[in-house]
This record gives structure tokens, C-alpha cells and sequence, in this order.
């Protein structure tokens, strides 16, 4: 037996965990597709790297504070498939992209893809954990987070072709409508599954699972955000180049390559796959400056941390959480979350318009890592 312990895998749990991951894999298509070139496209209408990292941060932020408001509906309502499909198909404000004429109009559009994404997410990740059926829990995120990736790297792979053909972002806004065409088709084949609506008030959470909501916020906040990794490659290789995309991908592939390998190490070694990730995510700031080669090796450390945090940091969520609210309990880790990765964006932003080196970025990233390790070995102390 596992750390999170394991039963017979059931058809019906892994069946429903595959439709719930291909649903993610395109809507990763679509909305990862986008964010491939948005810091190119930024940059190409006049936003800093500062202004950069705010807006993107921001929208981050507002997606995770949107957590709460999902994870209040799912356990109010216990329509978890309805919040599902509304949340996914609001995915249209990718493509509308393509028609932004200045920078605060795609920014709008940003922030309504990250606040649809965070109220549906609660309901879909409590599907996740209820109806996994035998199979671990860290071994259902990770299956999630491959599919989910798989997307994730498959709208940058076109973003790729598309730019080096066209040289222009804009025509990859407007294909996304293909994937999106599929999410939509996709959706139809969604379990229906609801839940008895909770009446009562929403307890706080355990002090153990805000102690780690805690750490992943340091966590977040310490690493580098892979949105400035591309607004650095935009500038080394200019605009419109086909490698701001193709480092977006390296980092979608290595979190997809990782995420299965990382949930069967959690299963087996529990938190302490947790810790090392948590040190690893210093290392991109190490490889700032020295050109763009180094740039996507940043990128894919970078993913293997995005990894980590999308599937055994959320299982992690589900060990930790009380057994009622679960939609809420993971509310409340993505606004953390949210909160980290908006202060990477606003402190990383600046420190790149100021011209500081790597030494910076690295001092600032090793003392938000030690805080989020000590903070979660505090959470996990018996």
C-alpha cells in the first residue's frame, strides 16, 4: 500500500478520470495555446515587463480568488458537471484575443479566461477525487496532469507552426477555434454527477491543510514565472519569433513528462517529493542572462515545479482536506496560489526593468523556497 494508500483500480474511475483529462487536454489547447505567445503579443503592444508580469500575476490571482466563489457553488448547488461545462466553454474569450486592439482590452480577456478557469476547477478537481474510484489519489491527478498537459503542449506545438509561417500572434488566436470546436464535442461526453447541497456554513480549513496552503504560496511566490521566462526570450529573439512559443512548449512537456512520475513518487515516498520540488524551483533564476539556450532549460525547470503544483501538490490538498467541502479545500489552495504567483509576477517584473542579474533573482527565490520548506514540514509534523 501506498502512502495515500490504493484498491482495486476500478473500469468506471478510470474511465471517468480519462473523460475528465481529455476534456482538460483541450481546454489546455485552447487556453495554453494563447498564453504561448501572450507575452510576445504584450510586448508587441507597447506592455513592460513589469506591466507584463502585474497583468498576468493579477489575472492569476483573480483565477485563484474565483476558487472560493467555485468551490462555494459546487457544495451549495452539488452540480458539479454544470459548473464543469459552463466553465470550460467560456473558453471562447481565447480566440476573441485575436481582435484585441490595445493592451488593457487584452488584458480584460485575460482576466476572464483565468476567472472561468478558477470556477470551474474546484468542482472539477472534487469530481476527480470522489469518482477516482480504486485508483490513488496521486495516481488519478497524475493521469489527469498528462492529459492535461498533453493539451497544454499541443497549442504551443501550433503556435510554434503558425508563427514561424506567419510571423504574426494574432493568426494563433484565431486557430484555437479548432480545439475549441473539439472541447465543446467533448463535453457531451461528461459523467452527470451531482452531490447534496450543503446547507451548513463552511468549516476552516484543518490547521495542517492552511499551514501547506501557506507553503505553496512561498512556494509560488519564489518561482520564476515562465511568463517573464518568455517576455526574456521575446527580447533576446524578437518579436513574433517562433521561439517564445517553442519555450512555452519545452515547459508543457516536461510537466507532462513529469506529472505521472512525480504522483507515483508521492504514492510511494509521500511530502518529501514535495520538499525536493520546492528546492528545485530556485534553480531557474540561476540561468537568467546567459542567452537563450539557458532560457528554455529555465523553462523546464520551471515546468517540472507548474507540474508538481498541478498534481501531487493537489493531491496533497485532497489528504490533507476535511472529509466534507472538498470543492472548498481546494479553493482555498488555489487562492493561495493565486496570492504567490501574483507577487512572483509583480516582484519579477520589476527586478527585470531594473536590469538585475541572476544573483538577485536567486537570493530573492532561495529565501521564499526555505520559508515554503519549513512551512510545510510544519504542516506535516505529527
Amino acid at each position: 500500500m501506498g502512502w495515500l494508500g490504493s484498491g482495486g483500480v476500478s473500469s468506471r474511475g478510470l474511465r471517468v478520470v480519462l473523460i475528465l483529462g481529455v476534456v482538460s487536454m483541450f481546454g489546455d489547447f485552447v487556453y495554453e495555446g494563447g498564453r504561448s505567445v501572450l507575452p510576445d503579443f504584450m510586448r508587441q503592444l507597447g506592455m513592460s515587463a513589469f506591466l507584463i508580469g502585474t497583468v498576468l500575476g493579477l489575472s492569476e490571482l483573480a483565477g485563484w480568488v474565483a476558487r472560493p466563489l467555485g468551490g462555494f457553488v459546487a457544495d451549495r448547488t452539488g452540480r458539479l458537471t454544470t459548473i464543469v461545462w459552463i466553465g470550460y466553454a467560456g473558453l471562447i474569450v481565447v480566440p476573441l484575443m485575436a481582435f484585441a486592439g490595445s493592451w488593457y482590452v487584452l488584458a480584460l480577456l485575460v482576466f476572464a479566461e483565468r476567472v472561468l478557469r478558477g470556477l470551474r476547477a474546484p468542482g472539477r478537481d472534487a469530481m476527480l477525487a470522489r469518482l477516482r474510484s480504486g485508483l490513488g489519489l496521486g495516481m488519478a491527478f497524475g493521469i489527469h496532469e498528462l492529459l492535461d498537459q498533453l493539451g497544454a503542449t499541443l497549442g504551443p506545438l501550433l503556435a510554434i507552426i503558425i508563427t514561424a509561417l506567419t510571423q504574426e500572434t494574432r493568426h494563433v488566436f484565431l486557430t484555437l477555434l479548432i480545439p475549441y470546436a473539439l472541447l465543446l464535442a467533448t463535453l457531451t461526453k461528461l459523467p452527470r454527477y451531482s452531490e447534496s447541497p450543503q446547507t451548513t456554513p463552511r468549516a476552516r480549513p484543518p490547521r495542517k491543510a492552511a499551514l501547506f496552503s501557506a507553503a505553496v504560496g512561498l512556494n509560488a511566490a519564489g518561482l520564476l514565472p515562465i511568463s517573464i521566462i518568455l517576455y526574456l526570450v521575446s527580447q533576446d529573439a524578437g518579436a513574433g519569433s517562433w521561439l517564445v512559443p517553442a519555450a512555452y512548449t519545452t515547459a508543457m512537456v516536461v510537466d507532462a513528462a513529469a506529472a505521472v512520475l512525480l504522483g507515483r513518487a508521492f504514492d510511494r515516498a509521500g511530502p518529501v517529493v514535495l520538499a525536493v520540488t520546492m528546492i528545485l524551483a530556485v534553480a531557474p533564476c540561476l540561468l537568467v542572462g546567459l542567452g537563450v539556450e539557458s532560457l528554455f532549460l529555465a523553462a523546464a525547470l520551471v515546468g517540472v515545479v507548474i507540474s508538481a503544483q498541478e498534481s501531487v501538490f493537489r493531491a496533497m490538498v485532497a489528504q490533507l482536506a476535511a472529509d466534507g467541502g472538498l470543492g472548498g479545500s481546494y479553493a482555498a489552495y488555489g487562492l493561495a496560489l493565486g496570492v504567490g504567483s501574483a507577487a512572483a509576477g509583480l516582484v519579477y517584473g520589476l527586478m527585470v526593468d531594473l536590469g538585475l542579474g541572476a544573483l538577485h533573482l536567486l537570493a530573492y527565490s532561495a529565501a521564499m523556497q526555505a520559508a515554503a520548506v519549513a512551512t510545510l514540514l510544519k504542516a506535516i509534523e505529527k
